[in-house]
């Protein structure tokens, strides 16, 4: 994953979810060994599903 800038505070909004107490501590500890924010980690693995999600649909579509 690269690093990008922060997004600046008027563009962010914050999001509380609940997760299960195992994997937040996986999160903690692959963040801690790539030297990366569990923002940037969350943020970063939310676009790449979003990507996914997208290429997904536009394959169905064209069948």
């Amino acid at each position: 994953m690269e690093n990008k800038p922060p997004p600046d505070k008027t563009d962010a909004k914050q999001l509380n979810i609940m997760l299960p107490e195992e994997l937040i501590k996986r999160i903690y500890l692959l963040c801690d060994e790539r030297d990366i924010t569990i923002q940037d980690f969350v943020t970063d693995a939310i676009i790449e599903k979003l990507e996914l999600a997208h290429k997904e649909r536009r394959k169905k579509d064209r069948l």
